[in-house]
C-alpha cells in the first residue's frame, strides 16, 4: 500500500512507513508539553484511510498525470479516534489538510448525513481496518489514554491550545516526511539552540562593538539595563517585563536575558516578535551581527521571518530548498525574529501553513518587543495566550516596552510579571532627556506648527495621518528657507523609498545640517534617530512617549531635548485615537503628568480598557473566547457566521491584529535600472507561467492601500492587475511622499 506517488527516483512512498515516520516525528515534537503518545497515535491514524482499496487504485490511475486522488481518506482516522474517545485526535486528523474547523464539520466527517454515503463508508472502513491491522497493528494495540491536560476539570482554554499544538505536531511531521519522500532524503530537522555558545559569542561581539563605538552620555544607563537583564535571567521561568526608557538598548538587553535564561534553564530557542516590519528588519540585522557565524558553511542561528524577507538564501548554495525557506515554514531555527502578526495569527489561526510552527514555541524564550503596540481589543486574548504558554508549554515571556500596557489587571489579576530592571521609575527619572511643551489651548493650525518647527535647525514633526503628513510637507516647501532639507516618511512610500530616506536623515543629523523630517507614526518605535527637537500631534500617551525617544536619544543635550505636543485645529486622526486621547487628557498634559510617567501610565491603561469595554459581553475578545471554548477554530480565525443562516462570516469578530483589508501595490520608485527590474518582474508575473521569485524581488517596491480605497472608481482607474491581489500603481508617485491620491480621508494604514 502506498501513501504517495513516485518521486524523482521513481519510488513510491509506502503507507506503513509514512504512518510510522509521521508518528515518530509528531511524538518527538510533542515531548516538551507532555502529549507525545497522543501525537504519535495521531500520526499513525492520520492517513489510515489511504489503505482503502479504492483510494489505492485511484492513486495509480492519476500518478502519471500527477493528479490528485480526490477521495476522502481522513474520515477513517476521525472515526477511529471517536471510537476510542480521543476527541482531540478527531479534530486534528479532520483538519490535517484543510485546517482546524468546528464541531459540526468534524461530525459531518464522522457521520455523513446521506445513508448511501454512510453504507459505502462503513464497507470501505471495514476493508481498510482489516488491511491496517496486518500492516500497522500498533494502531490498534497501542491506543493512548487522554493526557492529563484534557481531563474534565482542566483549564478549558489550555485544552484548546493543546489541540492547536497537537495539530501543529501532526501537520509539521506530515509535511516533513512527505517532503523527504519527494526529495529522496531524510526529514530535514534543525538543531536546537546551544545557548551557552551563543551567549559567549553575543557577549564577545557586543564588547568588541562597544570598544569601537564613540562613548555617549547614555552608555552607563544602557550598561545598567544590560547587567540587570543578565542578573534577572537566573530567576525561574515565567513572565517578565523589561520596562526601560527609549534609547537604553532594550534590544540588546532582551537578547542577553533570553540567551542567559535559555542557558540556565535549558530552553530550546529564542523568539523575538515585534509589531512593525521595519523594526523586524532592524532587530534581525542586530542579532545576526551578534550571533551568526562568519564562516559561510557554518550553521546560522538567526531566522528573520516576515512577508518582506527573501525566501531563498543570499549565498546561493544551490540546494533546491534553502535553509531559510525550510526554517521559515516551521521556525526550525535556534533564534527567530518575526512580527507579532506572524506570531499571534499563527497561535490563533487554523490552517496548517500558519500553524506548523507552533510546537517550536514550546520551551522557548519569547520576547515581545514594543508590546504597547498590540491592539487593545485583543489584549485579553493575547494575555490568555501568554499565560497558557507560560503555565503549560514552558515558555518564558518577556514584555519589552518603555510604556508597558497593563494587560493583566482586568483579565488575570493574580499574574504579576517580574520586572527585569529593579525600580524602573527611578531609572526613568535618571534617564530624563526631554522637556514637554503643550500647544493644545488654543489649537494651532498645521501651518503654524510647521512654521515653528522650521525655526529649529533640525526637527522631527510627527502627525496622525498620511494626509496631514503630505499637507505638512507641502506647507514646509513653501515656508522653508534655502539650504533646509525637507523629508517625509509614511506608508504611502514603498520600503525602498523609506530606507533611502532614513539613511539620508541619519547622515544629515550626523553632519548637523538643516533638516525637517515630517512623518506619520511609523517613526515612533525602534527607529534609531536622534533629533534635538520633536513635534508630535496629540495622540495616545504611549505614542507621544515613543516620539520622545527620537529626541535627544543619546543625551548629548543633557535634559534639554524638546518635545512639543500640539493639537492641530485642522488635523485628522485615526478613529481609534479619539477615545484614547479623551481618556489621556485626564492623566497627561501641561498641568498633569508627562507621557513617560510610569505611575500615570499604570492608571491610564486600566481606565482606557474599562472605557473601551475590552472585557464586556459581545466584545471581540469575549466572542473569540467563547468560540475557543467550543473548539470552533474556524470562527476564531475567520469570524463567526452572521445571523440568519448566512454563510458569510463576521471578520470583525475574528482574531486579526490588522483589521483593515489591504491590497499590495507595486509603485514606480528608483532609478532607471530599478524601474526596469520592476517592469521585468511584472511582465514575468503576468506571463503564462508566473515566476514566484519575481514576487520576492518586488518586495522593496510594495506599499499597501486599504481595499475600500483601491475600489474607489478614481483610484481603481489607476491600478492595473498583476496576479492575485497584487496590483500596479500607474498614477503619480511623488519622490517626496509617495503615492499621490489627494485623498479626502485617511486612506493608508499608518
Amino acid at each position: 500500500m502506498w501513501a504517495h506517488s513516485v518521486n524523482s527516483n521513481g519510488v513510491r512512498h509506502e503507507l506503513q512507513k509514512h504512518l510510522r515516520s509521521v508518528a515518530a516525528l509528531a511524538g518527538d515534537f510533542a515531548a516538551p508539553f507532555g502529549i507525545s503518545d497522543l501525537a504519535s497515535w495521531s500520526g499513525l491514524v492520520h492517513d489510515g484511510g489511504k489503505a482503502w482499496c479504492a483510494w489505492q487504485d485511484k492513486l495509480l490511475r492519476v500518478e502519471a498525470a500527477k493528479g490528485r486522488v480526490g477521495l476522502d481518506h481522513k474520515s477513517y482516522g476521525v472515526h477511529l479516534a471517536h471510537a476510542h474517545g480521543l476527541k482531540p485526535v478527531e479534530w486534528v486528523v479532520a483538519g490535517h489538510h484543510g485546517g482546524l474547523t468546528s464541531a459540526g464539520e468534524v461530525e459531518e466527517l464522522r457521520e455523513p448525513a446521506d445513508e448511501d454515503d454512510e453504507r459505502l463508508r462503513a464497507a470501505a472502513w471495514a476493508d481498510t481496518e482489516k488491511r491496517l491491522r496486518v500492516t500497522v497493528p500498533e494502531m490498534f494495540s497501542k491506543v493512548p489514554a487522554l493526557p492529563e491536560g484534557f481531563a474534565p476539570g482542566a483549564d478549558p482554554m489550555a485544552k484548546e491550545f493543546l489541540v492547536r499544538f497537537l495539530f501543529s505536531c501532526l501537520v509539521d511531521a506530515d509535511v516533513l516526511d512527505t517532503q523527504a519522500h519527494f526529495e529522496s532524503c531524510a526529514p530535514r530537522l534543525g538543531a536546537d539552540l546551544d545557548a551557552s555558545a551563543a551567549l559567549t559569542r553575543f557577549l564577545d561581539r557586543r564588547a568588541e562593538f562597544l570598544r569601537k563605538r564613540p562613548q555617549g552620555r547614555m552608555d552607563n544607563k544602557r550598561e545598567q539595563v544590560f547587567q540587570a537583564a543578565l542578573a534577572a535571567a537566573s530567576h525561574q521561568p515565567g513572565i517578565f517585563r523589561l520596562t526601560a526608557p527609549t534609547g537604553t538598548a532594550k534590544t540588546l538587553a532582551a537578547g542577553a536575558f533570553a540567551l542567559q535564561h535559555a542557558a540556565l534553564h535549558n530552553k530550546r530557542r529564542v523568539i523575538v516578535a515585534v509589531p512593525f516590519i521595519t523594526i523586524t528588519e532592524q532587530n534581525a540585522a542586530v542579532y545576526r551581527d551578534l550571533l551568526d557565524p562568519t564562516e559561510p558553511a557554518a550553521p546560522r542561528l538567526v531566522l528573520e521571518h516576515h512577508s518582506h524577507v527573501e525566501l531563498d538564501d543570499p549565498d546561493e548554495r544551490g540546494t533546491h530548498h534553502s535553509w531559510h525557506r525550510l526554517a521559515a515554514e516551521n521556525w526550525d531555527a535556534p533564534f527567530i525574529v518575526t512580527t507579532t502578526v506572524q506570531l499571534f495569527e499563527s497561535l490563533f489561526g487554523r490552517t496548517g501553513s500558519k500553524m506548523r510552527k507552533l510546537h517550536r514555541i514550546a520551551n522557548s524564550v519569547l520576547i515581545l518587543d514594543e508590546v504597547q503596540a498590540l491592539p487593545h481589543r485583543l489584549l485579553p486574548q493575547v494575555a490568555d495566550a501568554l499565560r497558557i504558554l507560560s503555565e503549560h508549554f514552558g515558555v518564558t515571556v518577556v514584555l519589552s516596552s518603555a510604556t508597558q500596557p497593563e494587560m493583566w489587571e482586568a483579565s488575570f489579576p493574580d499574574i504579576h510579571p517580574r520586572e527585569i530592571v529593579p525600580a524602573p521609575a527611578a531609572l526613568f527619572a535618571e534617564c530624563r532627556r526631554v522637556r514637554y511643551e503643550w500647544r493644545t489651548d488654543p489649537k494651532p493650525t498645521l501651518a503654524v506648527v510647521v512654521a515653528e518647527a522650521l525655526t529649529h535647525p533640525q526637527a522631527l514633526l510627527v502627525v496622525n495621518t498620511v494626509r496631514d503628513a503630505q499637507r505638512a510637507l507641502k506647507t514646509a516647501r513653501t515656508l522653508a528657507g534655502a539650504g533646509v532639507t525637507l523629508l517625509h516618511l509614511s506608508t504611502g512610500m514603498c520600503a525602498a523609498h523609506r530606507r533611502q530616506v532614513l539613511g539620508e536623515v541619519k547622515s544629515l543629523l550626523q553632519r548637523k545640517e538643516p533638516l525637517l523630517l515630517v512623518s506619520t507614526s511609523l517613526i515612533e518605535a525602534g527607529v534609531d534617530l536622534d533629533f534635538p527637537v520633536a513635534f508630535r500631534a496629540i495622540g495616545p500617551p504611549e505614542s507621544i512617549a515613543q516620539v520622545a525617544g527620537r529626541c535627544n536619544r543619546e543625551g548629548n543635550l543633557g535634559t534639554d531635548g524638546l518635545v512639543v505636543v500640539f493639537d492641530p485645529a485642522d488635523g485628522g486622526m485615526p478613529p481609534s485615537y479619539r477615545t484614547q486621547i479623551d481618556k489621556a487628557r485626564q492623566h497627561f498634559g501641561p498641568d498633569l503628568h508627562d507621557p513617560e510617567d510610569l505611575d500615570a501610565l499604570s492608571r491610564y491603561f486600566p481606565a482606557l480598557y474599562d472605557t473601551l469595554g475590552i472585557n464586556r459581553d459581545k466584545s471581540v475578545a469575549k466572542v473569540i473566547g467563547q468560540n475557543r471554548r467550543r473548539w470552533d477554530f474556524r470562527s476564531v480565525a475567520d469570524g463567526p457566521l452572521t445571523a440568519g443562516g448566512s454563510t458569510h462570516r463576521d471578520r470583525e469578530l475574528a482574531f486579526r491584529l490588522i483589521v483593515e483589508d489591504t491590497v499590495p501595490v507595486v509603485v514606480p520608485y528608483g532609478d532607471a535600472a530599478a524601474r526596469e527590474a520592476v517592469a521585468q518582474c511584472l511582465a514575468s508575473l503576468r506571463g503564462a507561467q508566473p515566476d514566484k521569485t519575481s514576487l520576492r524581488q518586488l518586495q522593496p517596491y510594495l506599499t499597501t492601500l486599504r481595499r475600500r480605497t483601491a475600489q474607489r472608481p478614481d483610484i481603481a482607474a489607476q491600478l492595473a492587475p498583476v496576479i492575485g491581489d497584487l496590483v500596479e500603481w500607474r498614477g503619480s508617485y511623488d519622490d517626496g511622499f509617495g503615492i499621490v491620491l489627494e485623498p479626502e480621508t485617511e486612506d493608508f494604514l499608518l
